[in-house]
């Protein structure tokens, strides 16, 4: 059985002298909320006694519903009764009804006439509210009006924080990472990678992208809901506008309504049908969203463009107008509204800087700006669907390019996060670039919306993306520098070499400070990028992707890690601890000792940063090196000599 509310999904973009119809590569529909369920029915003002009671619903009998087909004039279709599935859910039943009128008898149930009122010799009976997919007979699911008239009303959830069903771990940054397994053996050695890692194997599961994605939503969304809905899977009905709505600026029974998730130069939302208005409450969909219980989403009216017929499930084109109200609840009989004021958004500011089409002229900065609804688990996903349409309005998806972005957003709740905005940064290229992107985008924002410490509110983003062509790729293949260096002595100078895939080999000369105090002995040298020695964090010091407190996660989510950023940084054998996801290093030796060997809970780190240095490059790095370096007590250091 399918939803019948799985949307006829609307979205459009529209940027500076510019309209065209926003879209995502079918590998990630299926991980983004972006269609519009079913048309919940909104039916007149009604009484209790109204409506017929399912005890009294026989095969055969006839009456009509509401629905739009066509712009916002609600019509009506046949109904005729075929029977009721009792108890098809505990404490649920399905009425099931063949329809006809408007070609029903040929596109059968409809994505979008979720919610259509239904009434049964002249009383109301429920909302029309699934269908099947290649059906060769009319055949829809009507929730009966007991389910639809017993949805709560009250809106005092609304000033309480919304809910958090589900958390989304740290380690789900590493889970698209370079493989750093090897490096870690080139520093350290097989067994030691082995036993220090053995504490968080699951770091190690690095999932190809789509899978990650479709990981991350799963984590996000409740995990007692039942089946995940449609919508996240398979988008359906996509549509594009170049204007405003003609939709009414209020809701009844049968009129098309809309859940917009995305507002400003692209819309993206669910679209279904009203059931019942009754002062400023509305009901609608006659099934859930999300089943979320208590939320807090916008609602608008809509206005529907054309039924799409398909052999396999029809849904209604349409698009979005005035948000008039707010969904106030999710349940499993449909969703709950209110009339009046509307919920706050968040504000997705977007700047794509790309090379000007002619020659010798310089490049062209667009500006765009969405709007997202304010959800822990939606807007992450929302978010990065508005940064990536926004990128296909001024170029493509293609290998021949390297997009680098910088993520600036700001943040209330916990002085942690308010006292200053969070940036993030990344770079991809090759095919499919910028979906590479996506987890660098949308898991700190899930990290932080879901994280279990404190309650966080994400206020606005500012996004700014920089095109550059052709695409650059550079392999680090050798270090070369000094073997031995007094322990107290500095600054040591060394040369990468990196290899581009374009061009001669060239060689980037950095320095390194080393601190005063430190023990003679056997270091190393690595040359990598800021992405790889990230992912490498899960050998080196694997319980800080396990912080215990916000403050440790907004450290972990600072780290650099974008992939265009060089770093050679000097590493000795680990002294320091992992205390409640925080490293703690430079300590006493005596109290190191204590910790390392206690059992407060500490981990030790298998290495230590003594020094680090990095620079911007032009190209997306991959690969290391490594060399040995001796600190000894005293003496000359031998001369530079070149890694054979």
């Amino acid at each position: 059985m399918t939803i019948a509310g799985r949307p006829g999904v609307f979205f459009d973009m529209k940027g500076p002298r510019v309209t065209m119809p926003a879209c995502l590569p079918n590998r990630l529909c299926r991980f983004l909320p972006v269609v519009c369920l079913l048309a919940l029915l909104s039916g007149p003002v009604l009484a209790a006694t109204d409506f017929i009671p399912l005890s009294e619903i026989k095969p055969g009998m006839t009456g009509y519903g509401l629905t739009v087909f066509e712009g916002t004039r609600i019509d009506t279709f046949g109904v005729t009764v075929v029977g009721v599935q009792d108890r098809i859910k505990v404490q649920g039943s399905l009425i099931l009804v063949e329809v006809s009128g408007h070609g029903l008898e040929l596109s059968s149930i409809a994505q979008g006439m979720s919610g259509s009122p239904v009434f049964i010799e002249g009383r109301f009976a429920g909302a029309l509210a699934f269908g099947w997919g290649g059906a060769l007979r009319p055949l829809g699911g009507i929730t009966p009006a007991e389910e639809i008239l017993a949805l709560p009303t009250g809106t005092g959830h609304l000033d309480q924080p919304t809910p958090r069903t589900g958390t989304v771990g740290s380690g789900v940054l590493l889970e698209t990472a370079a493989d750093t397994r090897q490096l870690a053996a080139d520093l350290w050695g097989e067994e030691k990678v082995a036993m220090a890692t053995s504490q968080n194997n699951d770091a190690h599961d690095w999932p190809a992208p789509e899978a990650l994605l479709l990981s991350l939503m799963e984590k996000i969304l409740p995990s007692d809901s039942g089946p995940r809905p449609g919508w996240l899977h398979r988008p359906l009905g996509f549509t594009a506008n170049s204007g405003a709505s003609a939709a009414p600026a209020t809701l009844e029974a049968g009129a098309a309504c809309a859940v917009p998730l995305v507002t400003g130069d692209a819309q993206l939302g669910a679209i279904g049908t009203v059931t019942w208005v009754d002062g400023d409450d509305v009901f609608m969909f006659g099934h859930p969203f999300m089943q979320r219980g208590p939320v807090h989403l916008p609602l608008a009216t809509a206005e529907i463009l054309t039924i799409f017929p398909s052999r396999n499930l029809s849904f209604k084109m349409g698009q979005v107008g005035e948000i008039v109200g707010a969904v106030t609840h999710d349940q499993r009989a449909g969703l709950a509204g209110k009339l009046g004021p509307s919920p706050d958004l968040i504000p997705v500011k977007v700047a794509v800087t790309s090379p000007s089409s002619a020659r010798g002229e310089a490049a062209v900065t667009r500006d765009y700006d969405f709007a997202v609804v304010s959800d822990p688990q939606l807007a992450p996903t929302l978010v990065f669907w508005s940064i990536y349409n926004a990128l296909l309005a001024v170029g493509d998806d293609a290998s021949r390019q390297n997009v680098s972005y910088e993520l600036v957003t700001r943040w209330a709740g916990s002085e942690t996060v308010s006292a200053e905005p969070l940036v993030l940064s990344g770079v991809g290229t090759g095919p499919g670039g910028a979906m590479n992107l996506a987890v660098g985008m949308m898991a700190p924002l899930a990290i932080l919306l879901n994280n279990t410490f404190a309650e966080v509110t994400l206020l606005e983003v500012e996004a700014h993306l920089t095109i550059t062509r052709p695409g650059a790729t550079a392999q680090v293949v050798g270090l070369s520098g000094p073997r031995e260096w007094p322990a107290d002595g500095g600054p040591l100078v060394f040369q990468v070499e990196l290899e581009p895939r374009l061009g001669e080999p060239t060689f980037v000369s950095l320095s390194l400070d080393l601190p005063p105090g430190l023990k003679p002995g056997i270091g190393r040298v690595v040359a990598a990028s800021a992405a790889e020695l990230f992912s490498l964090e899960a050998q080196r010091a694997p319980d800080t992707f396990q912080p215990a407190s916000l403050a440790a996660t907004v450290d972990l989510l600072k780290t650099p890690r974008s992939g265009d950023e060089l770093v050679l940084a000097l590493l000795t054998p680990g002294s320091g601890v992992v205390v409640r996801g925080q490293e703690m290093d430079n300590l006493p030796g005596r109290v190191s000792r204590l910790l390392r060997g206690g059992n407060m809970q500490a981990t030790p780190t298998l290495a230590d940063y003594q020094a680090r240095i990095a620079t911007e490059t032009s190209w997306l790095l991959s690969g290391h090196a490594v060399r040995q370096l001796k600190l000894t007590d005293s003496g000359k250091p031998v001369t530079q000599e070149r890694r054979p």
